[in-house]
């Protein structure tokens, strides 16, 4: 039953993802993305909500939960690696994505996943260098202010003007921007 739920969820969200190459999310339907699944309207809602849960559910299947699964194996530089590679991979995807905005904005999901990541990761070990250093960052103010930074730079990637680099040269880049202080760059 599990592998049929898996499949069905894997169609609907492939089917967004194709509609999504062809026009904006905003002008997406539910009978579109059924018609295209070849499935039934009550099929869809057996499975998701409405289209930004699909859209959630394809940031989380196709990339955080293989992040996750890795910093559980401390590889966290593997896991950063994957994450810019599968967005830079889909990149007309990830950039039509983020074009989605409002209450269900695709970077208030892109947040909320890479939040839950990384307070996981700072909770794996047990000790968590905040603890001793300030007791005013705990884990989930460091797990948001991490998120926070690379969901904008994420978005300044597959958005802005950087689009050229790939995914090793924008992971570099993050890792130099986390590991310099402000005054670094006076």
């Amino acid at each position: 039953m599990e592998r049929k739920k898996r499949m069905t969820k894997n169609l609907i969200s492939d089917s967004l993802k194709t509609l999504m190459n062809k026009r904006p999310f905003d002008k997406i339907t539910i009978k579109m993305i059924t018609d295209e699944a070849g499935v039934i309207r009550p099929t869809f809602y057996n499975y998701f909500c409405d289209k930004y849960e699909v859209l959630e559910w394809i940031f989380s299947e196709e990339i955080i939960e293989s992040v996750k699964e890795m910093f559980r194996e401390n590889m966290y530089q593997e896991g950063m690696k994957l994450l810019f590679t599968r967005m830079k991979n889909d990149s007309v995807f990830y950039r039509k994505a983020f074009a989605v905005e409002g209450q269900n904005s695709f970077k208030t999901i892109v947040k909320k996943y890479l939040t839950e990541a990384f307070e996981e990761a700072f909770s794996s070990n047990g000790q968590f260098a905040g603890d001793t250093d300030s007791g005013a960052v705990s884990r989930k103010l460091a797990a948001s202010f991490y998120a926070v930074a690379l969901e904008d730079f994420l978005y300044e990637w597959m958005c802005g003007d950087m689009q050229k680099y790939d995914a090793d040269e924008m992971l570099n880049a993050f890792g130099y921007l986390m590991t310099h202080s402000f005054k670094d760059y006076m």
